[in-house]
């Protein structure tokens, strides 16, 4: 009897392997191709920083709305009922915004097809508010695998990326001085969109969160 309660343990525990491999196997092989956006597709965000300080570089926080109208995405400050739109620029804020659903020249979180153990590296250049000041910034991106996302907006089967950024604090005082951070981030083929990202910043505590509230599909 024992030995046959040993042997029913052992191959339930080699099926338990084998199911685990094979599903890994599966989700290495699954790909995610570049998004086809329809007139009307409308997103949602809520950005918050939770024991950060502000940044100098990347001030989104509160709602935004992005939207495809005749073919251009749209970018809007949402403040309760009311919806002001902003400006897009080839760099800072907006930039960041955009490239949630992939649309930014700049920042390129999302490289496709997009697959997992898939990895690239970029660089871009921003100039700090109110200086003359050019920092030049590295990033690598790693797809590290796949997983089940709970945010607002819904439940979706999600890729993971990591990025990792560097880049060089300016001024006179603090030439030279690196800084970095990590965000993870989730990019859902469903909505054809990042659907919710962590960053941490090496010098800043804190974090700073992004889930999506909300998705309308176009027609």
């Amino acid at each position: 009897m024992k030995d046959r309660q040993m042997n029913k343990g052992f191959l339930f525990s080699i099926f338990a392997v084998a199911l685990s491999w094979s599903t890994a196997v599966v989700f290495a092989q699954e790909q995610a191709s570049a998004p086809s956006f329809k007139e009307g597709d409308t997103w949602q965000f809520n950005i918050t920083r939770k024991g950060q300080i502000s940044s100098s570089t990347d001030q989104n926080e509160g709602m935004y709305e992005l939207s495809v109208t005749q073919g251009v995405v749209k970018l809007y400050d949402v403040n309760g009922g009311q919806k002001n739109e902003k400006p897009i620029a080839p760099d800072g804020p907006t930039q960041a915004l955009l490239r949630l659903i992939g649309k930014s020249d700049q920042r390129l979180d999302l490289k496709f097809p997009l697959s997992v153990g898939q990895k690239w590296t970029y660089g871009y250049q921003t100039r700090l508010p109110n200086t003359r000041q050019d920092q030049r910034r590295s990033a690598e991106v790693n797809v590290a695998g796949m997983d089940q996302v709970t945010v607002p907006a819904g439940s979706f089967k999600a890729y993971q990326l990591i990025r990792s950024e560097s880049w060089s604090i300016g001024g006179q005082r603090a030439a030279g001085t690196v800084n970095s951070s990590t965000s993870t981030y989730f990019y859902s083929p469903e909505t054809r969109s990042i659907v919710k990202a962590s960053t941490m910043n090496e010098k800043n505590p804190g974090t700073i969160e992004t889930e999506l509230i909300r998705f309308t599909p176009g027609n």
